[in-house]
């Protein structure tokens, strides 16, 4: 098998985490190229990884014929437009949850990467469940759980709680788009088990409408809500 030149497009703390140790261990992979969101920050984490191509812009990236495959661990903003570009450029593309910044985003990134089927297209997916994904399932299959009636899933997160504390970029509607709070990661794994809902209600709030930002004497909009409840009815 020949080696997998892989570029990144965002090296920030769930890359360095998750990805590039995981890439590392890949006998057949390579990391031969990067582009952070300035040109200091990509220098910094091409020394740190022995990285040999520092790229100035995403699309020099994307474009580059040394390179295979994308990663891509931006804000949500970019993942569609890189996205299309990469497979655009036959590479193959594996983009962080959240997909993208909204549904028809989203059905953009499908549908080039149903033009394009000799190429991996793959988004991170929530890691919830995963250990217990296979008891889960022999459970509902086996009828342990008897006849599933409702299935309640809570989650919550203090991170955002304070109202004086500055916009986080996940609030920011211009970087994450109408992603709610944790609700994908929660619901992804939720229809590793059972069937996807056939109609979906939901009630949303915001408390603290703006914020204060990085920036001094600004504040932002807060672009999602503080809290959302919803109730799905699933087939059965």
């Amino acid at each position: 098998m020949s080696t997998i030149r892989v570029g990144i497009v965002g090296l920030g703390a769930n890359s360095k985490l998750r990805h590039v140790p995981g890439l590392l261990e890949c006998e057949d992979v390579e990391i031969t190229g990067v582009c952070n969101s300035n040109a200091e920050s990509t220098a910094r984490v091409a020394d740190e990884y022995s990285i040999p191509n520092k790229f100035e812009s995403w699309e020099q990236l994307v474009a580059d014929p040394d390179i295979d495959a994308v990663v891509i661990g931006t804000w949500p903003y970019l993942h569609c437009p890189i996205t299309l570009a990469a497979l655009a450029a036959d590479k193959h593309v594996m983009t962080e949850a959240r997909m993208a910044m909204n549904a028809e985003e989203a059905r953009q990134m499908h549908e080039a990467s149903r033009t394009k089927p000799d190429l991996i297209t793959q988004i991170v997916p929530s890691p919830l469940g995963l250990r217990a994904h296979k008891t889960v399932k022999e459970f509902i299959a086996d009828g342990r759980l008897g006849t599933l009636r409702e299935v309640a899933v809570l989650g919550t997160n203090t991170a955002y709680a304070d109202p004086q504390s500055p916009l986080h970029w996940r609030q920011a509607a211009e970087f994450s788009g109408i992603n709610m709070l944790a609700l994908g990661i929660l619901h992804e794994p939720l229809v590793r088990w059972i069937d996807h809902p056939t109609s979906v209600m939901a009630t949303i709030q915001t408390f603290t409408e703006t914020r204060s930002t990085p920036y001094e004497n600004t504040t932002g909009v807060v672009g999602t809500p503080d809290t959302v409840h919803a109730v799905t009815e699933i087939p059965g």
